[in-house]
C-alpha cells in the first residue's frame, strides 16, 4: 500500500520547520508520479480505489479524493489544465477569482477548482460530526481573492475514522465465517459417516438375510428326501450365521476406539 494516504491524513508530517499543511496534490494522491502514462493512473486509481473504499475499511472523505483526483487525471483534456496550474508562474501572469468550494463534496470542489485554472491540493481533518464526511470544510486562499491562474488551492476535507471500525466489523465477520464453514465441514463429514455406517449396516443385514434364506431353501429341499438330514443343515446352518454376526460384531467394536485413536493423533 503506498504512503500517499498519509500525506493527505497527516498534511505536514514530513518534519518540516514550517507548521503549515502540505496537503498532497492529485497525483499524490493516486500515488503517481507526474510523468505517470495513462495505463498507470488507470492502475493506480484502481489500487488506491480498492485501499480507501469504506468497505475495505478506508476512511470515506479519502475514497471520495481519489475519486476526485481520477476525475481530473484520467481525463487528457482535464489533465492537461491540470498539469498547466500549480507551477511558477511567470510576473504579469493572468488573475482569476478563486471560486467557493466549501460545503461541497470534494469531487465538485476539484472540478471548480481545475475549470476555473487553480490547482487543488487535498488534506483529509477529522470531521466534526459524520454528516460532514466528504464535504469540503476549508479553503486556502479564501474564496473572491484575486489569485495567479495555476495556483494551488489547499482543499481541506472532513475525513472520517469510521475505517477502523468496518475494518474491525469485517475480520470479526470474516473469522464468524471461517468458523461456520469449519462447523458446515464438520457437519457434512458426520452426515458421510452416518452414511457410511448405515451403508455397512444394510449390507450386513441383507448378507444376514441372504444367508439364513439359504440355509431354510438348503434344509427344506434336503429335508424333503431325508428329514433329519434336513434338519440338521437348517440348525448347523443358523448356528454358522449367528457365530459369523458375533464375530463380525466384536470386531467392529475393537476398530472403533482405534479409529478414534488414530484421528486423534493425527
Amino acid at each position: 500500500m503506498c504512503s500517499c494516504g498519509e500525506k493527505l491524513r497527516h498534511p505536514g508530517h514530513d518534519g518540516s520547520a514550517s507548521h503549515s499543511p502540505q496537503g498532497a496534490d492529485l497525483y499524490e494522491v493516486l500515488g503517481v508520479d507526474r510523468s505517470a502514462s495513462a495505463d498507470d493512473l488507470r492502475a493506480a486509481y484502481r489500487q488506491r480505489a480498492r485501499e480507501t473504499h469504506p468497505d475495505a475499511g478506508g476512511a470515506p472523505g479519502e475514497f471520495q479524493a481519489v475519486q476526485a483526483a481520477w476525475e481530473v487525471l484520467g481525463d487528457e483534456e482535464r489533465r492537461r489544465r491540470y498539469d498547466r496550474s500549480g507551477t511558477t508562474h511567470r510576473a504579469g501572469a493572468q488573475s482569476r477569482s478563486v471560486p467557493d468550494i466549501v460545503d461541497v463534496s470534494v469531487i465538485v470542489a476539484v472540478r471548480r477548482l481545475v475549470s476555473a485554472g487553480f490547482a487543488p491540493r487535498l488534506m483529509l481533518v477529522p470531521p466534526p460530526h459524520d454528516q460532514l464526511v466528504g464535504i469540503v470544510v476549508g479553503q486556502s486562499p479564501a474564496p473572491g481573492g484575486q489569485h495567479v491562474v495555476g495556483a494551488m488551492v489547499d482543499v481541506v476535507i472532513a475525513g472520517s475514522d469510521a475505517g477502523v471500525i468496518l475494518t474491525g466489523v469485517k475480520r470479526d465477520a470474516q473469522r464468524v465465517g471461517e468458523d461456520l464453514k469449519d462447523s458446515a465441514v464438520a457437519s457434512a463429514a458426520s452426515a458421510v459417516r452416518s452414511a457410511q455406517t448405515f451403508t455397512k449396516w444394510l449390507l450386513r443385514l441383507v448378507t444376514i438375510v441372504v444367508a439364513m434364506a439359504v440355509v431354510i431353501a438348503t434344509s427344506i429341499i434336503v429335508g424333503v428326501y431325508r428329514p433329519l438330514v434336513g434338519l440338521a443343515i437348517l440348525l448347523l446352518g443358523s448356528a454358522i450365521v449367528v457365530l459369523w454376526v458375533q464375530r463380525s460384531s466384536k470386531r467392529r467394536r475393537t476398530q472403533q476406539p482405534d479409529a478414534g485413536t488414530s484421528l486423534r493423533v493425527r
